[in-house]
Parts: structure tokens; C-alpha cells; sequence
């Protein structure tokens, strides 16, 4: 049973997790969370799969965190790409299964450790989690900005009017990704003979969480 005597926010997001941590519950995998401040997601993650390889990685790691054989801990930034290399050359040499950041929440940071993990350490079929994107939207976030709602004054205006656009911090690296996904369009759209295919499998954008599973 999951309650609170685990200490993180990990709990309030499980219900969006949960589609796609459904094929690993009972599996051997290696999952990889960048971003564990006091460990408590870890310990979760230890809880939920039993048989699971479990890998945190903080800038500060969380002190007297209880020794297990299937939790390994790492200290280092998600921005030192040799480092995300000798975590997974050490903790997952054949590839890690899930990898979550709950890490900066800046969006260049999250887009530098993305592509890096995602093209050289996550395996086929894959899925990535990225969280609190919405931070994209906030003033007092350090890369985020409120979003101008200046056209939203009637319904009419609404369908006559595109979307305001909005490309600062971890939400415009969102629209990236979604450009990703859209890349058979988008080649087809500038004229390509051949369509480009995405690395994605399929983005999923939920409330908090970013879910993309990695082509095969």
C-alpha cells in the first residue's frame, strides 16, 4: 500500500504514471531518476518493482539514505555528460528502461540531459519522464514566463485566433519535442520525397508529467 511514509511528491503524480509503469511492475529493469533530493522516490520505486535496478542521481545526494542492493547513487549534474555516461556505462552497460528528471526543471538542462540519455543510454521501446514542465509558465521561475492570455476574450476571438505563442523554458523544449513527433509532416510539409521518421514512438503530455517512449 503507498501512503505518506514515503517522503516525496511522487505520490500525488502515480495516477499519471501509471499507464506506463503497468509492463514493468514484475519485470527485471533499470530505471534511471535524475533529481532524488532526500531519496524518497527511490525508496517508492524500490517498493513498486521488486525486481527493478533502481539508479538516482542528485548534485547533492540525500545523507544517511538506508543501503540497498538494488538502489545505487550517484552525485553529479544532469548538464556533465561524461558523468551520465559513467553512470550508465556503470549502473545500466545494457541501456536503462525508464529514465524520470525531476532534476533542474530549467529548460535547456533538461533538453542537454534528454537528448544525450535518450539517444545513447535508453532502450528501444523505452520511456522518459519529464516532470513540473509547467514551470515554463511561472514569472518567478528562473527560465519561465506567464502566458499573455490577451486574446482569450471571448470564445469567438478564440476560434478566429491562433494559440498565443509561448516558448520559454521547460515549455518551449515541450514544443520541441512535439515538433519530434510531428516529423513525418514536417519533412512532408517542406517538400521531402522520403518523410523523416520520429525517434518517438509517441509523446503523451499530461498535467505535470511529459511521458515519450522511444521508437524501436
Amino acid at each position: 500500500m503507498i501512503n505518506s511514509t514515503y517522503d516525496t511528491d511522487k505520490i500525488s503524480y502515480l495516477e499519471l504514471y501509471q499507464p506506463f509503469f503497468r509492463e514493468f511492475q514484475f519485470s527485471e529493469f533499470t530505471l534511471l531518476e535524475i533529481g532524488v533530493l532526500k531519496g524518497g522516490s527511490l525508496t517508492l520505486w524500490h517498493s513498486l518493482f521488486p525486481k527493478a535496478q533502481i539508479v538516482g542521481v542528485d548534485i547533492a545526494l540525500p545523507t544517511n539514505f538506508p543501503k540497498t542492493k538494488r538502489i545505487t547513487l550517484r552525485q553529479g549534474s544532469q548538464i556533465d555528460l561524461p558523468f551520465l555516461d559513467k553512470v550508465a556505462l556503470e549502473c545500466a552497460p545494457n541501456g536503462f528502461d525508464f529514465i524520470i528528471d525531476d532534476a533542474s526543471h530549467y529548460g535547456e538542462y533538461t533538453k542537454c540531459s534528454f537528448w544525450h540519455l535518450f539517444e545513447n543510454h535508453l532502450n528501444p521501446g523505452g520511456i522518459y519522464a519529464i516532470e513540473d514542465w509547467g514551470t515554463g509558465y511561472w514569472d518567478d521561475w528562473p527560465d519561465g514566463k506567464s502566458l499573455d492570455r490577451s486574446l482569450y476574450n471571448s470564445k469567438i476571438e478564440v476560434s478566429k485566433n491562433p494559440m498565443p505563442n509561448h516558448s520559454y523554458g521547460m515549455v518551449g523544449f515541450v514544443k520541441q519535442l512535439i515538433d519530434e513527433q510531428g516529423a513525418a509532416d514536417i519533412s512532408k510539409g517542406n517538400g521531402a520525397s522520403i518523410p523523416q521518421q520520429s525517434k518517438f514512438k509517441s509523446i503523451t503530455v499530461t498535467p505535470y508529467v511529459v511521458f515519450i517512449t522511444k521508437a524501436n
